[in-house]
């Protein structure tokens, strides 16, 4: 059984470094998996998608996805999780600087589970993925691929 995890898909290596930051203060750091890329999260996902029982996939407690990725598209990735089957469980939090009615919508629209907005502030993002992460952790009752029981 792999060991819980929580999937960041940013390309920012700063943004990715608070986000890191901010998850570790209730998640070890070692439970956290980094993407730079769509493709990269895809890639990691089938992967444990794959070698995992059929019926009960070990994915990510949730994965935090950021819109503007090089190549696929957060929405695209979004998408892509959504249309597969071993993968559609996983709780997605999109986390982006965007605060666009339109963005938001189509998240929605995709199957994110919640859109959280990036504090423009160094400090406050590590503040926001703290509480974020306490959520995801602590208080939401993941689906039985996900970390649940």
């Amino acid at each position: 059984m792999n060991v819980p995890t929580i999937l960041v898909i940013e390309d920012n290596v700063d943004d990715a470094a608070l986000i890191v930051e901010g998850l570790s203060r209730a998640i070890p750091r070692q439970h956290i998996e980094v993407c730079a890329n769509g493709g990269m999260a895809l890639d990691s996902l089938r992967n444990r998608a794959a070698q995992a029982a059929p019926d009960t996939p070990e994915l990510p407690l949730f994965a935090l996805l950021d819109l503007g990725l090089p190549g696929l598209d957060g929405l695209e990735v979004l998408r892509a999780i959504r249309a597969e089957p071993a993968l559609r469980l996983l709780p997605v939090t999109v986390l982006s600087a965007s605060d666009r009615v339109e963005d938001i919508r189509a998240a929605a629209r995709l199957g994110a589970n919640s859109f959280v907005r990036k504090p423009g502030e160094g400090q406050q993002l590590v503040e926001t993925l703290g509480q974020l992460a306490r959520y995801w952790l602590e208080l939401n009752i993941p689906p039985p691929c996900c970390g649940g029981q």
